[in-house]
């Protein structure tokens, strides 16, 4: 399918770059959507457990980063699943597209998961810088608890909790995620770069 150490391999034909899009859509759709799952549901518990609550600027700020990055994560997805019904087109004659437009709607399609991995990649810098600075205050030598026991030695929220990491791996498949689409559309973008063809 991919012959990328060879310059001498054929041309790919209009049925066989459809039929790399039919399965590198479905297989972005599928990957997609299971990595944007846990991503997803905790930016939907967070905004439904915290909207009668007072949040500061940072973590507001945050917060409405990590909703922009999965909006355009759930339109990555929805763009895979285009991909499958493009390649419907591209095996129809008369239905079939410019190149020129094919490589478009490719490059829309990398240009959003490369938002998604800047996007998630600064959010994750910046908690996790955070938790660092967090830990890094503890005295050293102090023994940790729990941070609601009275007397303990820490501040509250100074300690890692199961929700921070939650967060963490959130924040890791919304890259992951934003990985594999990009990956998928360079791959189909090379191939309709191998397609000569003078009416295109």
């Amino acid at each position: 399918m991919f012959d990328f150490l060879n310059p001498e391999a054929a041309h790919p034909t209009p049925q066989q770059i459809a039929r790399s899009f039919r399965w590198l859509g479905w297989i972005g759709f599928w990957l997609q959507a299971l990595l944007g799952f846990i991503p997803i549901l905790v930016v939907v518990t967070t905004v439904l457990f915290r909207a009668g609550q007072q949040q500061r600027g940072g973590s507001s700020f945050g917060l409405w980063l990590a909703i922009i990055c999965l909006v355009i994560l759930i339109f990555s997805i929805y763009w895979c699943f285009r991909y499958v019904q493009l390649a419907k087109k591209l095996e129809n004659r008369d239905l079939r597209p410019a190149k020129s437009q094919v490589s478009r709607d490719l490059k829309l399609g990398l240009l959003a998961n490369i938002s998604i991995m800047v996007l998630a990649l600064l959010i994750a810098l910046a908690r996790v810088g955070n938790l660092t600075f967090n830990m890094l205050i503890v005295p050293q030598g102090s023994t940790v608890i729990t941070p609601n026991q009275a007397g303990t030695m820490v501040a509250r929220g100074a300690l890692i909790t199961p929700s921070n990491m939650i967060a963490i791996q959130a924040m890791v498949n919304t890259i992951a995620a934003g990985l594999v689409g990009a990956v998928i559309a360079l791959l189909l973008l090379y191939q309709v770069g191998q397609h000569r063809n003078p009416n295109d």
